[in-house]
């Protein structure tokens, strides 16, 4: 029993889109990566077996977009050929190189790292999902941005680096406009919601923002910061990076309109989306580094 449940969860689901593509004209192929070597959100967790919430959320979404969908724990996967894929989609926390609590194995190797950063420089794309930014991070103080010299390559890679979160909270999204993504540009100027808010240091000077974050009437000294970005992407190299703040709850993998979303980032990381990626954080939230004000 064991032996069949480890592998479940090394190499889990192969979802393959059947019948005829309903967004593109050529079928693509995307790894939905969740290891988790820090704190396990329950989002991405196997209960009894069975698939997360979020597997069966992204792979039913891409199902209908034509997308097959590689969704695993096991980092090694990285560590072969890879080619194959459109773009890499990651919900992960920790030091990614120790793997998770008792499968050491599941690691993303140095080498499987090097191998995705060169998919992507060479025009794949990437989408980091909630935790992800929680990834092979420096940490220290989380009122102070690190030297840059010290900020890691999967940080200067994803664009940003989470320090801590408060009270889960309704709060306002702003919406720049107009958005290339329509699930955002429906929205308008801007919409409330109900998440757990992450709160970032180390933003790169070359990211888009896409949607903030407004920070004026949160509950949590965290905060008590200027407006700074929630949605954002950045090129690296001919590939696309994106990320997203949002996806705390198994609520939220479970609606279908906020999956749409998800499945709209990964089509602009697979470039079915076309998405300028000039950065704009200086004017868009250009005190984004201001990580707590004095009032």
């Amino acid at each position: 029993m064991q032996k069949v449940f480890t592998a479940f969860i090394g190499l889990v689901i192969l979802f393959v889109a059947a019948g005829k593509n309903e967004a593109a004209d050529t079928t693509r192929k995307i790894i939905y990566f969740s290891n988790s070597a820090g704190y396990e959100h329950s989002t991405v967790k196997s209960v009894n077996g069975k698939p997360s919430v979020s597997d069966v959320a992204i792979a039913e979404a891409c199902k209908k977009a034509g997308i097959t969908v590689v969704c695993t724990k096991d980092g090694s996967v990285f560590d072969k050929d890879i080619s194959s894929y459109d773009a890499f989609v990651f919900q992960t926390s920790g030091e990614l190189s120790k793997g998770t609590k008792g499968h050491p194995e599941w690691a993303l190797t140095e080498g499987g790292w090097q191998s995705l950063l060169a998919a992507v420089r060479n025009g794949k794309g990437f989408v980091g999902l909630h935790p992800t930014t929680d990834s092979n991070r420096v940490g220290g103080n989380i009122y102070e941005n690190s030297p840059k010299e010290k900020i890691t390559e999967f940080t200067k890679f994803i664009g940003a680096e989470f320090t801590i979160h408060g009270p889960s909270q309704e709060t306002t999204i702003s919406i720049v406009q107009p958005s290339p993504l329509k699930w955002l540009d429906a929205k308008g100027k801007n919409f409330r919601t109900f998440d757990e808010w992450y709160v970032h240091k180390n933003f790169g000077e070359d990211i888009r923002v896409f949607a903030i974050l407004e920070t004026g009437g949160m509950r949590g000294e965290m905060y008590r910061r200027p407006p700074c970005p929630i949605v954002w992407g950045r090129a690296e190299g001919k590939g696309k990076v994106f990320y997203s703040a949002f996806g705390h709850y198994d609520d939220y993998w479970k609606d279908a309109d906020k999956i749409t979303f998800v499945l709209q980032l990964i089509q602009a990381a697979t470039g079915d989306i076309k998405v300028d990626m000039t950065p704009n954080i200086k004017t868009i939230t250009p005190n984004a580094t201001t990580l707590q004000s004095s009032k």
